[in-house]
């Protein structure tokens, strides 16, 4: 089972609860400097974990002999999850509390959002009945005012990860710690690659058929083709075979010479799956065939290159590097804060993600 430490970017529909009734405050069951959570609202956030833990992860079942396995780590499934809910909810305290500190203020624009999704779910889901929305909030623990607390709460996730990396933020990154995540991440391989798979499909100008999606429309290869493109695989794999240089083969024979410096992969790229395991299960300057519904490709693994990430040449492949990054550090940033939260398990010893009530919609 994988579950990522904190769910964060999911706003106003990243909601929890639990078997309360009340609309009052509830005790405080989690404190870090003038910041707390309370039990009304660690009840909410704990059914919307669940509900996302349900919805995310295909190993994950709502039955008691699930909860009740043991996971290689050595604890029950349960306690994996009750404990992961916890610093989930103490990192969104931490972030309150950090923001608090700092002296930010929500803008008014947040504020007019989260108040907009409240009006929405009051006239939409409630038939703009203020008692109907507490009514259905209230299995959760809250009510519609405390939503809006949450909310904020979970909107300030996201501003402080703005004021901490952003422009002008407090803390920038380094070239040592890009370099250094760059290095953790990334995979590089030089790619010789044959469709020998299908063709596309042309209009009378030339140009490639597009369906209703705008994708492109393919179809099967004739013989004729597809004997000419296991003839150029055959040629390639006798030449690598015969130790000819991997680039001039790449050169001579390769139908994709986009990148001159190579694919930089990580292991989550939206790229072919079997090409990208392949890659890393590769020592440097090695080389293996890879299979796929696109076609045949060779691949040899490359030694990564300095600052490859600030290569222009490199782009396509580094998009989301920086944001990337920058969520990684903060999160590492406000984890370091974890061991100041003090918790009140006693009164947490008697909710479980098992009888939680399961909130998919608020």
């Amino acid at each position: 089972m994988k579950i990522r430490k904190w769910l964060s970017g999911i706003t106003a529909a990243l909601v929890t609860a639990g078997m309360l009734t009340s609309c009052g405050t509830g005790e405080v069951v989690m404190t870090f400097g003038k910041s707390h959570i309370t039990e009304n609202q660690f009840c909410y956030w704990l059914s919307s974990y669940k509900g996302i833990y349900l919805n995310t992860y295909t190993d994950m079942e709502d039955t008691a002999a699930h909860y009740r396995s043991t996971l290689d780590n050595g604890m029950t499934v349960e306690e994996y999850l009750f404990q992961s809910t916890i610093d989930n909810i103490s990192m969104t305290l931490v972030c309150s509390e950090l923001f608090r500190q700092e002296g930010f203020t929500v803008p008014e624009s947040v504020e007019e959002s989260v108040d907009e999704y409240i009006d929405d779910l009051l006239v939409n889901y409630a038939g703009g009945n203020k008692n109907t929305l507490n009514a259905a909030l209230a299995q959760y623990g809250i009510n519609m005012n405390m939503l809006r607390e949450i909310c904020i709460m979970q909107e300030i996730n996201n501003l402080m990860v703005a004021y901490t990396y952003g422009e002008n933020g407090t803390h920038t990154v380094s070239e040592t710690e890009k370099q250094q995540y760059y290095e953790e991440n990334y995979c590089r391989v030089r790619q010789i690659y044959v469709n020998n798979s299908y063709v596309y499909e042309m209009d009378e100008e030339g140009y490639r058929k597009t369906d209703e999606n705008g994708n492109y429309i393919i179809t099967a290869m004739s013989e004729e083709e597809k004997a000419q493109k296991d003839a150029a695989i055959e040629a390639i794999e006798a030449a690598i075979n015969n130790g000819e240089d991997f680039e001039t083969i790449y050169t001579t024979y390769s139908e994709d010479q986009y990148y001159p410096n190579g694919y930089y992969l990580t292991r989550t790229i939206d790229y072919i799956p079997e090409v990208v395991s392949a890659a890393y299960e590769l020592a440097i300057g090695e080389i293996t065939r890879v299979d796929s519904s696109y076609g045949t490709h060779f691949l040899m693994r490359l030694p990564l290159d300095e600052g490859a990430y600030n290569n222009s040449e490199n782009a396509d492949f580094f998009t989301d590097f920086e944001d990337s990054l920058k969520d990684k550090l903060f999160m590492a940033y406000i984890e370091s804060y974890l061991p100041e939260v003090s918790v009140d398990y006693d009164i947490l010893s008697k909710y479980s993600i098992e009888e939680a009530e399961v909130n998919n919609r608020f």
